[in-house]
């Protein structure tokens, strides 16, 4: 059984930073534009609220995978680095992650949710659609050829297809 809990640091930090390199490596896409060694410097800082938050899914204490999110402004949060490790893939955990996120970001009073999404991510751009994003112009330079942004009205879950 998966259950979903929110990252709390320290305790978790290095399980964090495991599972973002280890989604990093399998992205094989150079994130520096990002200022990733920036991010991975200040996990701690960008994924506890009000920045932002961070979820993992657990098949007991294995980490299967994880999302989460930063804000943008009062009202968009944008989602952060969606991972399932692939001995998990084919489980619906990544919607049962994003339905975790959807939720919590419109109990928070978040309106919009947004995301980019670089080639590799065609499952979880499947997804996405899936539940109601739609594509959106880039919101930020993103260097990476055919990268898409995606973005979501969170005004009313009642709309998100939920399962």
């Amino acid at each position: 059984m998966i259950t979903i809990t929110d990252v709390v640091f320290p305790e978790d930090l290095g399980a964090l930073q495991e599972l973002i390199l280890e989604y990093v490596a399998w992205l094989a896409i150079d994130l520096s534009y990002q200022n990733f060694d920036e991010e991975m410097a200040s996990l701690e800082a960008l994924f506890t609220l009000p920045s932002g938050c961070y979820f993992f899914a657990k098949q007991g204490a294995d980490i299967a995978g994880g999302v989460g999110f930063r804000t943008i402004d009062t009202d968009t949060a944008e989602v952060k680095r969606l991972y399932v490790r692939p001995e998990y893939q084919g489980l619906k955990i990544g919607r049962a992650l994003m339905e975790h996120l959807l939720l919590r970001l419109a109990k928070l009073g978040y309106r919009r949710v947004v995301l980019d999404a670089v080639p590799p991510t065609q499952r979880a751009q499947a997804l996405y659609l899936g539940m109601g994003f739609q594509e959106i112009a880039p919101y930020f330079n993103n260097p990476t050829p055919n990268t898409r942004f995606y973005g979501l009205d969170l005004s009313s879950m009642a709309t998100i297809p939920l399962h």
